[in-house]
């Protein structure tokens, strides 16, 4: 008697534990363990190096003194090169060249219009501040450089120097690709080739919508 029922405690055990881990392993395959997420912290990416850039600038005179004829207000094309050195400070040289007072005029090939051309070759640093986005920064500049007006057909009128300063904002599109926009005021004393001391002064201000390739 005790032999049987020591049989029976012995399989009433056995049948116990076999439930215990038949409901233990529904249980897992029910209610799989959940994966442990460890929050990471964002990294805001700043780009480095070389760039180039193109775009369509338009120029508004703000005010001239001297020269033998007052510049009208024009557009034209801007092309651009940098180094971004680190997360605020970049610097870049430029050429700018616009488009004013178009003339009929004629030629031996026939009529044709004669443009007198406002160049700029410059030098400038860029300071951006803190980015509104990671998307979106915005800058200052500032710089000097050699400015030049021409006559399509008639070569060089005046050559002087000048200043640049004003900021604008970079639209990151991707890694590479950049859309940008910048407002300068540019001031330039100017005078002709063949003498030293300048007799035209320019104030204006250029309004640029660009395109930058990173690398």
């Amino acid at each position: 008697m005790q032999s049987s029922y020591r049989s029976f405690i012995t399989l009433t055990g056995v049948l116990l534990a076999a439930s215990v881990l038949s409901i233990s392993e529904a249980q897992a395959q029910y209610y799989p363990a959940q994966p442990h997420y460890r929050p990471t912290a964002r990294v805001a990416v700043y780009p480095r190096g070389l760039y180039f850039g193109a775009g369509i600038v338009g120029t508004r005179i703000v005010d001239q003194s001297g020269g033998s004829e007052v510049l009208d207000h024009g557009a034209g094309a801007t092309l651009y090169t940098g180094l971004r050195l680190n997360r605020t400070l970049a610097v870049e040289a430029g050429w700018m060249g616009t488009l004013h007072n178009p003339e009929q005029v004629r030629t031996s090939f026939g009529e044709d219009t004669d443009y007198l051309v406002l160049n700029g070759f410059t030098v400038d640093a860029k300071i951006y501040l803190n980015a509104v986005s990671q998307a979106m920064e915005p800058f200052l500049q500032g710089g000097v450089g050699v400015y030049l007006l021409d006559s399509s057909y008639f070569g060089s009128q005046s050559v002087g120097t000048g200043f640049q300063a004003g900021g604008g904002f970079d639209f990151r599109t991707g890694r590479h690709l950049a859309l940008g926009v910048r407002i300068l005021y540019r001031g330039m004393a100017m005078g002709p080739p063949e003498r030293a001391e300048s007799d035209t002064y320019v104030s204006a201000v250029t309004a640029e919508g660009n395109l930058t390739l990173r690398f």
